[in-house]
């Protein structure tokens, strides 16, 4: 499964979406679904994944849906002309290169990334940011490659660089190395504002990450408060008996809650503008709309900070008042790097991969749903509709592809 980067059929797409859901699926639409040749390895140090599982990620449903706007800022860097859906995938090394030294076949592996960024090209002057093991930064991902990794976690296969790969410990099934690449997102938002001992902390927003985030901040931190802001009661629920003390749910008067929580005070304004004096120490934003951005700000404590977790590729109306008129520091994360743990600097991956192993990461009450690519639109609708089916993780089984 693949999208096709057409301006004409993305912009054609979004109109007839408006009309009816299948435009999404139909003949015009930028999203194919289809049977492609298997591309020899391109270079010595390149290996041949069979898929066997991969997550369903909020960016695969944004990409399908053709959510996003032409005018932000990525969208000015020169594009991939084709983006290969999947990227929580597990498989099987079938086939390395006469270069590779690390992965043998028969081997089990998730992906780190889609082969842009300098180590994956073989650049011997890597840029700052690959050198520090910061690869989702690099400053050359969106410079042409000699060559390009062919296929995504939404299919049967793909061709990669070898260094685009991480080997899957044996005690680690499928169900959990798929949570890998989320967790490791989870894991890089937390480093970048660790709790304090007795710190308030909220996750706002209780999809996949946000319950990987509950545990990894708990991880890192058993002392913190956490709590959770949650759509429904049974996101609640979970999110209690994966790490949180307390849970506000979005029906609710959530001010009201969260000064009540953290013994903020509330004020009204004109228009129905509320605002707190004190709040939660840290926010995490899940969601990352301009809505849920706007009460991160607002229920963040004087100096204290919000980190935006949550990825839309739309501009954003937001009230920045407080990070001035509080000192709010907003903080930005994306994807996965490194993170020290007792006293040793890891990959985000690696250090996924190890709690999970050691149970500090649960992830089998996130699956909730698997289905064969066949029934693709059955798993996207799933996966978008929430309240119908309780959803959390969506998951494609490609073993019968």
């Amino acid at each position: 499964m693949y999208i096709d980067l057409s301006i004409p059929r993305i912009a054609l797409t979004r109109a007839l979406g408006r009309v009816s859901p299948a435009a999404y699926f139909g003949p015009t639409s930028p999203l194919h679904l289809a049977t492609l040749p298997d591309p020899p390895l391109p270079a010595p140090d390149w290996v041949r994944v069979r898929n066997r599982l991969c997550g369903i990620c909020g960016s695969d449903l944004h990409q399908i849906f053709v959510d996003a706007d032409l005018d932000v800022a990525p969208l000015a860097l020169p594009a991939h002309r084709r983006i290969y859906l999947g990227h929580e995938m597990v498989g099987v090394v079938t086939e390395v290169g006469e270069g590779v030294k690390d992965f043998k076949l028969g081997d089990r592996v998730v992906r780190w990334g889609r082969g842009h960024d300098c180590i994956a090209r073989g650049d011997p002057d890597p840029c700052p940011w690959c050198q520090r093991g910061q690869r989702v930064l690099c400053e050359r991902a969106s410079e042409a490659a000699a060559h390009e990794a062919v296929g995504g976690g939404f299919g049967e296969g793909f061709v990669t660089p070898a260094s685009t790969l991480i080997p899957v410990p044996d005690n680690v099934p499928d169900e959990a190395a798929i949570f890998t690449e989320p967790a490791a997102v989870a894991i890089h938002a937390a480093s970048r504002r660790l709790p304090k001992p007795g710190e308030k902390v909220l996750v706002l927003g209780c999809g996949p990450i946000g319950f990987l985030l509950i545990q990894a901040l708990r991880a890192f931190q058993p002392a913190c408060h956490i709590t959770a802001l949650a759509q429904f009661d049974w996101q609640a629920d979970l999110a209690t008996c994966l790490g949180a003390e307390s849970v506000i749910l979005t029906r609710q008067d959530t001010y009201a809650e969260v000064a009540q929580r953290t013994g903020a005070r509330l004020y009204s304004g004109r228009s129905s503008n509320r605002m707190l004096m004190g709040g939660f120490d840290v926010v995490f934003d899940v969601v990352g709309t301009g809505a849920t951005l706007t009460d991160a700000l607002r229920w963040t404590r004087a100096g204290g900070t919000v980190v935006l977790v949550g990825a839309l590729l739309h501009r954003l109306r937001v009230d920045l008042t407080p990070v001035w008129y509080q000192e709010v520091t907003l903080v930005g994360a994306v994807g996965h790097g490194q993170s020290v743990w007792d006293g040793i600097t890891l990959p985000d991956f690696e250090l996924a991969l190890q709690w999970m192993q050691t149970g500090r990461l649960q992830t089998a009450p996130l699956l909730t749903h698997v289905f064969p690519l066949a029934e693709y639109r059955r798993a996207l609708a799933t996966a978008v509709d929430k309240q119908r089916y309780r959803s959390v993780k969506v998951a494609f089984d490609l073993t019968t592809c």
